[in-house]
């Protein structure tokens, strides 16, 4: 009988000192951050922009971890400045104010300039079919037109849709100094060939000096191929 009484003391002492079940943990939801972005696009709709601008958004927006309830977002009054605009959003759970959650946009600015047509190599000299006009985003540099650069060497790879900027590029020097070149005289509708030699070089469209032997003159004219000048005169009346 005491043997007993002992087991039965032993075995309620096991049930009080065993584990109890854990606290149910409060339950919560996820709020897609796509909803806030589709919410703030509507409010960024009605910020004017000037000239070739848009806003684009700065950041991505998180997924929202809020306790389980009814939920509602509350779309605010923009924050806008020249260069950035906040779109406030408040998260509310059965009625109460959880947090609020901040779509952000920048103002980006747009220019046309020259971009390469297809993959350039490093060294190629630019012809017309290598470049075309595209809108990119401003990177603070100045937009340049196709015609400039026509001609011009690049020493750097470009991948297509790249600008191409004419500071990136050097001169195909296709005149060099001390070369002999052929020197086209235009006056009028008549054209005069003659040989000189090259005192200062340039590349396509540039301007160079030619020294001409059989006058002992030196000229200047424009390069138009290589070892090629051409010297345009106006007849006098």
């Amino acid at each position: 009988m005491r043997t007993f009484s002992l087991l039965l003391g032993i075995l309620a002492s096991a049930a009080i000192c065993a584990p109890q079940p854990a606290r149910a943990q409060s339950e919560t939801q996820r709020i897609s951050g796509n909803a806030f972005v589709a919410l703030a696009k509507r409010a960024i709709g009605t910020i004017a922009v000037s000239g070739d601008s848009a806003l684009v958004q700065a950041a991505p927006v998180r997924d929202q971890i809020v306790p389980s309830g009814a939920v509602s977002l509350v779309l605010e009054s923009p924050l806008a400045t020249p260069s950035y605009v906040n779109v406030p959003i408040d998260v509310d759970v059965d009625g109460s104010f959880v947090r609020t959650v901040f779509v952000g946009y920048r103002m980006q600015q747009y220019v046309r300039t020259a971009v390469a047509a297809h993959d350039l190599v490093a060294g190629s000299v630019i012809a017309a079919d290598d470049l075309t006009m595209a809108r990119v985003p401003w990177s603070g540099r100045l937009g340049n037109g196709t015609d400039v650069l026509i001609g011009r060497k690049i020493f750097v790879p470009f991948r297509k849709g790249q600008p191409v900027y004419i500071e990136e590029t050097q001169t195909n020097m296709i005149v060099k100094p001390g070369s002999s070149v052929v020197l086209i005289v235009n006056d009028g509708g008549v054209s005069v060939v003659a040989e000189g030699v090259a005192r200062t070089g340039g590349g396509l469209g540039d301007e160079v000096s030619v020294y001409n032997p059989s006058t002992n003159h030196t000229l200047s004219g424009t390069v138009v191929g290589p070892d090629r000048v051409q010297l345009d005169i106006m007849g006098e009346q």
